[in-house]
């Protein structure tokens, strides 16, 4: 009962558990934050998860992180709902760093800590999954001054997106869900001979979960308190 990643099935573990979590809970955080405002400020791409209320949200949230973390739960079906949900933490991520680097540019912070801290957090799954395949491609490919020159403090916003888009490419095949903002035609319907050669069979729907307040509350408590261990 795994979820079925580009690297096969598997739950999250080590290092790429704990940045998924951490950021899967300050993203918990900011959509508290800003719950009041109409327009969100973290989009997937996918307009039905973009455009859901704070409940469904929360709950769709915990839905793909006790199933990206927790063998013993059963992974949902894959919509683009909920790919767009399990990838809301990493488009979280991508923000907070722009938000870093600039207000790095505007003045240091008074602490070190919290100056670097998603740098710091990327960093870490950077140098234990991806920096072995970049030096290999140095050395194969030649020389790139961008990547030569990265490092944990860069502010190279463009190379630290690059870093969180091949951490996603760990989980997900493609970026489908994302077809609905440039195509919400697609939302409609989509030709059966086309879905099945695209192996996107009952992927794309427009429904979102009907929430209560009850179950949201339990949800988000939950994601606030768990640890990397899952208890």
């Amino acid at each position: 009962m795994t979820w079925r990643t580009q690297l096969g099935e598997r739950v999250l573990e080590g290092v790429e558990a704990e940045v998924y979590l951490t950021a899967m809970q300050d993203a918990i955080e900011h959509l508290e934050d800003t719950r009041d405002l109409e327009e969100p400020e973290v989009l997937t791409g996918d307009r039905i998860f973009d455009i859901s209320s704070f409940e469904q949200k929360v709950v769709l949230l915990h839905q793909c992180l006790s199933a990206l973390l927790d063998p013993n739960i059963e992974p949902p079906m894959l919509t683009n709902v909920v790919e767009a949900a399990a990838y809301f933490p990493f488009a979280f991520l991508k923000t907070r760093l722009g938000d870093e680097i600039y207000l790095e540019k505007e003045g240091p912070h008074e602490e070190d800590s919290l100056r670097y801290f998603y740098r710091n957090l990327v960093w870490r799954a950077f140098e234990e999954y991806l920096l072995t395949h970049w030096q290999a491609g140095q050395e194969e490919f030649g020389f790139d001054e961008e990547l030569d020159t990265f490092h944990p403090h860069s502010d190279n916003l463009k190379v630290w997106h690059t870093v969180v888009d091949q951490l996603v490419d760990r989980i997900f095949w493609d970026r489908d869900w994302a077809i609905t903002s440039n195509h919400p035609e697609m939302l409609d319907g989509i030709e059966v001979e086309l879905s099945q050669s695209l192996g996107l069979d009952d992927y794309f729907t427009n429904r979102l979960p009907r929430v209560t307040p009850e179950q949201a509350a339990v949800a988000l408590s939950e994601i606030q308190n768990w640890t990397s261990s899952g208890e």
